[in-house]
């Protein structure tokens, strides 16, 4: 996943690092047909860490259903609670109170839930993001450096 891109990454780094270096400009001669081959690995390897964002998306939706769920189950069983109180007005005052506060509970541990959920799979989407862009930016700096090379050696000889 990440780590393949990272390794992929590394590779091309290695061999621009490695590659032909031409005397004062600056400029390494590299193997293309070897970087593009390593651009469409990366470019394989991309939709995996889409794969692990869509993942994350629907952990966080079971969570909050989880969340939601027991929330249900904390009120349904206030309620049932109340019913079995109802004989006697004081005990049904009691119980409606007890119900009450459970659902606030209930509710409040539901909110809390889904805000962690939520808050959670923002870091989980922003770190994805964030290796994306990182791996975007490598690529569009090597294609650009290609490019360069490319167009240095089209350029006709300058006669001494």
């Amino acid at each position: 996943m990440e780590s393949d891109v990272m390794k992929l990454l590394d590779e091309l780094e290695e061999i621009v690092d490695r590659g032909t270096k031409i005397p004062m400009t600056g400029k390494v001669l590299v193997d293309d047909t070897v970087i593009f081959e390593i651009l469409d690995k990366v470019r394989a390897a991309l939709p995996e860490e889409v794969q692990n964002a869509k993942w994350v998306l629907s952990e966080r939706q079971r969570i909050l259903n989880e969340a939601e769920s027991d929330a249900q189950k904390m009120v349904e069983q206030g309620k049932s609670y109340v019913e079995k109180m109802a004989e006697e007005s004081e005990i049904v005052k009691q119980a409606q109170a007890y119900a009450e506060d459970i659902a606030r509970q209930a509710q409040a541990f539901a909110r809390e839930v889904k805000v962690g959920a939520i808050q959670y799979a923002d870091e989980l989407l922003q770190k994805a993001e964030a290796s994306l862009y990182d791996t975007i930016q490598a690529v569009r700096r090597n294609r650009e450096e290609l490019q360069s090379v490319r167009d240095e050696r089209r350029k006709p000889a300058v006669n001494e």
